[in-house]
């Protein structure tokens, strides 16, 4: 990714959609990794487990399952606003679909970091993400195809946004806007020590 928008995706603020960023489609989630050292008393740090970390290929082949429960969190004027959402993992970044009058809209449109934090049975996964409207149309068509191979829910792009047969009750309907969630980092954290608790880093 060049430089100039490697800057704008993580260093700036205000919004940003799929036409700010053309190289979207191109960046490769190839995160490098570390063991997250144990500290303190009674946490195990005295012993050595056995298990090294997890890999990320590991956490991928849960991600594309559509099993996994995920919550945004996103800062607003009142403190911090958490919703369960769909978060579609493209193979690159994670792809979300909501209603332009839902408050979480409001909030992503702001382009401030976010968090997502998913449960993946043997895997709490917290990730660090840079959300982007995506309105080109070769992007809503990649977001249509991960939502359709993870959660096997048809749209179809209309206009800028996207349309659905059918929605969450709580949706507020189609047709929906959708955002990019560009990973920065994340932390994986072992359920029953199955592994060390893994830090990666995009």
């Amino acid at each position: 990714m060049a430089d100039g928008v490697l800057q704008r995706l993580r260093g700036s603020p205000g919004p940003m959609t799929s036409a700010d960023l053309p190289s979207l489609t191109v960046v490769s989630a190839n995160p490098t990794s570390a063991i997250i050292p144990r500290a303190g008393s009674r946490t195990g740090a005295d012993k050595t487990t056995g298990h090294p970390g997890i890999a990320w290929a590991d956490v991928e082949g849960r991600l594309g399952s559509g099993e996994a429960t995920a919550w945004l969190s996103l800062r607003s004027k009142v403190g911090v606003h958490t919703r369960p959402v769909f978060a579609a993992w493209t193979g690159t970044s994670f792809v979300l679909a909501s209603k332009a009058t839902a408050v979480k809209t409001k909030y992503l449109d702001t382009g401030d970091r976010c968090s997502l934090a998913l449960d993946l049975g043997t895997t709490h996964l917290i990730v660090d993400v840079q959300p982007i409207r995506l309105t080109a149309p070769h992007d809503l068509e990649r977001a249509s195809a991960a939502f359709l191979d993870v959660y096997d829910w048809p749209t179809t792009i209309a206009g800028d946004e996207l349309d659905a047969p059918y929605a969450a009750p709580t949706s507020g309907g189609p047709p929906f806007r959708v955002y990019e969630l560009m990973p920065i980092r994340a932390f994986a954290f072992p359920t029953e020590d199955q592994f060390e608790p893994t830090r990666f880093k995009f």
